[in-house]
Formats: structure tokens, C-alpha cells, sequence
């Protein structure tokens, strides 16, 4: 599959034109397309790569194989080479569960209530914070039927 006619250049020339860089964190986040879990995602030649994987190979060197590429900020659409360090799978568990990003406690799965409760604003229900976005978030019911009430209202106030 072929890049698209305005997609040109390098996939490093283009992992720089769709990045902008938050003042406050210093992630440099990626503003192009994502993976269904938030990586940020870019195609090189025939295959999509993750933004993040070709940072590190463009700054860093070769990534062995086997091994990850781990986010220290924890921002899975940053592509800043200093925020980013190489781990095995087990090296990246134990990152996630000293930042207390897991939903494990001791020997058991605390069903991600452990993470920080929101509140959505339109129907109040109650959710883990890792949720809301991904699962409920602009997919609330409440606020779905609020926005097609109003787009099918008709205007009759000019009659």
C-alpha cells in the first residue's frame, strides 16, 4: 500500500512533522494516527511501525531484538528520545507496577478499581480513570442523545 500523495518524505522526516512538544511534560507527542490502545502509529514503506519504536531508532540506535521500547512518562504517544529506554517485557511489567499503573495487588487482580475514579459530567456514572476516555467518554449515552436532540431540533423561531 502507498504512502499518500501529500505523505512524502522520510518516515523520520515525517515522525518530526507530526509532533509537537508539550511545555509541561517535554513529551514531544505524536498528532498523527493511533493504535487502538493510543500508540502512535506510522507507515514506513509497506508496514505501519509505532512512532515511538522509529524515535528510538532514529536517535538511539537499532532496537535488539526481543526487547521494548518503555516509555518513562508513561505517555504512550510520546516520541522524545529521553523519555524513552529499552526493556525487556518483564523490565516494562515492573515499571508499570512501581508507578502503580496495574490493576494487580499482591496476588489477585483488583479489577481496575485501584486506578482514580472520574465522574462523567453528563450521566454521573462512575469510572476508572484508564477507562473513561477509551470506553465511555464521548460514547456516553446521555451525551449522545443530548447532541442528536439538538441536531434534529428544527428552528422555527424565523417562521
Amino acid at each position: 500500500m502507498a504512502r499518500k500523495l501529500g505523505d512524502q518524505g522520510s518516515v523520520y522526516e515525517r515522525l518530526l512533522k507530526k509532533m509537537k512538544i508539550n511545555d509541561t511534560t517535554g513529551c514531544w507527542e505524536w498528532q498523527g494516527g493511533k493504535n487502538n490502545i493510543g500508540y502512535g502509529l506510522i507507515r514506513d514503506g509497506d508496514k505501519m511501525r509505532s512512532t515511538h519504536r522509529v524515535s528510538y531508532e532514529m536517535y538511539k540506535g537499532l532496537i535488539p531484538k526481543g526487547m521494548n521500547v518503555c516509555h518513562e512518562c508513561d505517555n504512550p504517544i510520546c516520541v522524545n528520545p529521553d523519555h524513552l529506554w529499552l526493556g525487556t517485557m518483564k523490565d516494562n511489567i515492573r515499571d508499570m507496577m512501581n508507578k502503580g499503573r496495574s490493576n494487580w495487588v499482591g496476588n489477585r487482580r483488583e479489577k481496575g478499581w485501584k486506578h482514580p475514579i472520574v465522574t462523567c459530567e453528563h450521566c454521573n456514572k462512575q469510572l476508572p480513570i484508564n477507562t473513561y476516555g477509551r470506553w465511555h467518554g464521548p460514547k456516553c449515552k446521555v451525551l449522545q442523545q443530548s447532541i442528536n436532540t439538538t441536531s434534529n431540533a428544527i428552528d422555527t423561531s424565523e417562521n
